[in-house]
């Protein structure tokens, strides 16, 4: 056969003599000597030891919040309980062909979507009361985690506007919490009220902020002011400076230290929900008034949706012009007099004169083409008339 074969540079025949085989190419032999072997146990290491997909997962969920695991565990549970009455209908059968399945898991986004609609509409507390809007909402987060965290279902997005998917859901959510806010359920949850100015001078008039009272209040001055949360020693240092421990207060020490010093400092809480978390709504507050954006109030207060929104609260000077302004006109008829009319004859105006510079005394400069002035003291009208 008069065949060739390319080999490198060389044409090889399939038959070939001893001195063909010779020119060919070769590759030198090098010696590779196995590297030693180094005892595991003595040998340092680096990187931690391979994981699993399992202890991935465990770390991710150690990681969730107590408080959030809670709130996830009782959604799934009030899901269940609802799953297994609904089953007992017919109508659950024909509607979607199979029973619902205790584990939300089980179900596509298509099926997910349709039993959520029924699941918001038909849930009842236990003693049969509907829930409020914000528990309906709380309900849905809590399914959504459960389905993203431990299931790795990221594609449930059942608030996002863009979802097409759930976007039925979205309607019949908003549908039921209206309805239920028409009905006056969830309407009456009385928000912290914010810390006002004045309280803040009543409670440093009246020596709460004092480090030098004895009344066992010193540590609430840190805790008022500072991000300090550690507990003070009863022993001051050398220079008089309070010193902390490396012990925290404790929750349940804290979460009354706001009506503590309230009390300390005689302020009546009357038509007042006065809690820990009126610092929270003072800073919001104070800081939207003050003109800074969203996003700069959301990274103090920790807030990572918008409803920081409702801290933006107008200042109290402007509602008191609101109120001002709003005020009924003053009759320009001089005969007409109000009730509670309040005249200064000038025998009384010496006397004026001398409590200037009281405490209880307002001086105001009245222009000379004013000649009626309107004073609201407690709830009760009065007229002076100059």
């Amino acid at each position: 056969m008069n065949q060739l074969v390319g080999i490198g540079t060389f044409e090889l025949k399939e038959e070939v003599s001893e001195n063909d085989l010779m020119l060919l190419p070769t590759q030198d032999l090098v010696k590779y000597e196995n590297e030693p072997v180094v005892c595991e146990a003595a040998a340092p290491r680096r990187f931690s030891v391979p994981l699993s997909d399992s202890d991935l997962q465990e770390r991710i969920l150690k990681a969730i919040p107590k408080k959030t695991r809670n709130n996830n565990k009782w959604a799934l549970g009030v899901w269940v309980a609802w799953t297994l009455e609904r089953n007992l209908y017919q109508e659950t059968i024909t509607d979607g062909g199979n029973a619902i399945p205790s584990d939300p898991n089980l179900l596509s986004n298509e099926l997910l979507n349709y039993w959520m609609v029924h699941f918001i509409q038909e849930c009842r507390r236990v003693d049969t009361s509907p829930y409020p809007p914000n528990s309906l909402v709380q309900l849905a987060s809590g399914i959504q985690r459960y389905l993203r965290t431990d299931c790795n279902r990221n594609d449930v997005s059942l608030f996002e506007k863009d979802s097409s998917t759930f976007a039925f859901f979205r309607k019949c959510l908003d549908s039921r919490m209206k309805e239920l806010t028409n009905n006056g359920i969830g309407t009456n949850v009385k928000r912290a009220d914010p810390i006002l100015t004045t309280d803040e001078e009543t409670m440093w008039d009246s020596g709460v902020f004092n480090c030098n009272t004895s009344n066992g209040l010193t540590n609430i001055v840190f805790f008022y002011n500072c991000r300090f949360y550690r507990k003070p020693l009863p022993h001051k240092a050398n220079d008089g400076s309070i010193r902390f421990s490396v012990q925290p207060i404790g929750i349940n020490t804290l979460s009354s230290k706001m009506k503590e010093l309230f009390k300390a400092a005689v302020i009546s809480t009357t038509d007042r929900n006065i809690t820990n978390h009126s610092g929270k709504v003072t800073c919001c507050t104070t800081l939207f008034n003050a003109g800074f954006s969203d996003s700069t109030v959301k990274s103090r207060s920790g807030h990572r949706s918008t409803a920081v929104d409702t801290y933006k609260r107008p200042l109290e000077t402007l509602q008191d012009n609101v109120s001002k302004a709003l005020q009924p006109p003053v009759p320009t008829s001089k005969n007409v007099k109000q009730e509670n009319d309040l005249s200064i004859a000038k025998s009384n105006q010496h006397s004026f004169e001398d409590k200037e510079n009281d405490n209880s005394t307002m001086t105001i400069n009245v222009p000379n083409c004013i000649n009626k002035v309107v004073i609201f003291k407690n709830g009760q009208r009065y007229c002076l008339e100059i």
